[in-house]
């Protein structure tokens, strides 16, 4: 079972895995079932009370098969741990926006402002000026304050005939000076982008295969596409190392063989937001026990 769900985290789709391994696609679509619905809870178990000094932003545009019904999934990512604290499958509104900074916001320990940064959909201001700020004054004279922490700007691409022609830079809540400064204090070069999670994207359209521009095999229900997504999401914190993780030892691990000392130590993002301390095997995860998410 370890290894089917691994094929399908890794861009195998149900029917191909089915020719692969020899099981029916009832039952591995059965085991997917399960394996996302764990890793749904898992997720909700662990992933609380995150410190996340910045977090980029993102939509993708898919189909299901039934009339060409088109969605949308919407990522929130952190470029320093590479952690996915937030995947939401839903149309591209205010209210699918809101549901995402929720997400976001429970996730988030109660202090935790990260500064932010999306493409041009406005539909993220109105989200996060909504979710991170207080109310003040009394009675009547209340209204919403936006905590002044908070650090948003937009990379908004101009396309003429499907050609990139232009791009601006906005800072809507704090100055660019401020937010250069925060960016350059994690390590980061300053610049405005959205980078780290753009690849994001094209990970994740190679690891779930519904997701692959011109497929045949596009999902026949959205709740079956969110399981596979959250099966993905478990597999790419915990089981799957990433290269832009990896820390230097600090001496070579001898190996048998010919083979040269491995000098570096494999991390997955799980690992670098400090999770857990080791690389797990889809067992482990499917096996670790999950206890109901704590209020």
């Amino acid at each position: 079972m370890g290894e089917v769900l691994s094929a399908l985290a890794e861009g195998l789709d149900v029917a191909a895995a089915a020719r692969v391994f020899g099981h029916s696609e009832a039952t591995i679509s059965a085991w997917l079932t399960r394996a996302g619905q764990h890793a749904n809870r898992l997720h909700a178990r662990l992933f609380r009370q995150l410190h996340l000094p910045h977090v980029q932003l993102d939509e993708i545009r898919t189909r299901l098969r039934p009339r060409g019904r088109v969605l949308w999934l919407w990522l929130a990512m952190d470029p320093l741990s590479k952690i996915v604290p937030v995947v939401h499958l839903g149309p591209r509104t205010q209210q699918a926006a809101h549901a995402v900074i929720h997400a976001l916001r429970a996730a988030l320990a109660p202090a935790c402002v990260p500064a932010v940064t999306s493409d041009g959909l406005r539909l993220y201001f109105y989200a996060l000026t909504a979710h991170f700020g207080l109310w003040v004054g009394l009675g009547r004279r209340r209204r919403w304050q936006v905590t002044p922490a908070l650090l948003y700007g937009q990379v908004q691409k101009c396309y003429r005939r499907r050609r990139l022609v232009r791009i601006r830079y906005r800072v809507p809540c704090g100055g660019r000076t401020t937010l250069r400064a925060a960016l350059q204090a994690l390590g980061l070069s300053g610049r405005l982008n959205t980078a780290f999670v753009e690849r994001l994207s094209l990970t994740v359209r190679q690891g779930v295969a519904a997701l692959t521009r011109r497929t045949w095999s596009t999902a026949q229900s959205a709740t079956h596409l969110r399981l596979h997504l959250e099966w993905w999401r478990g597999y790419y914190h915990f089981v799957r190392p990433h290269q832009g993780l990896r820390v230097a030892r600090a001496r070579p691990r001898p190996r048998d063989g010919r083979c040269l000392p491995q000098r570096y130590q494999r991390r997955t993002p799980a690992m670098a937001a400090g999770v857990t301390t080791h690389c797990w095997s889809p067992l482990e995860f499917l096996a670790h026990p999950c206890a109901p998410a704590l209020t």
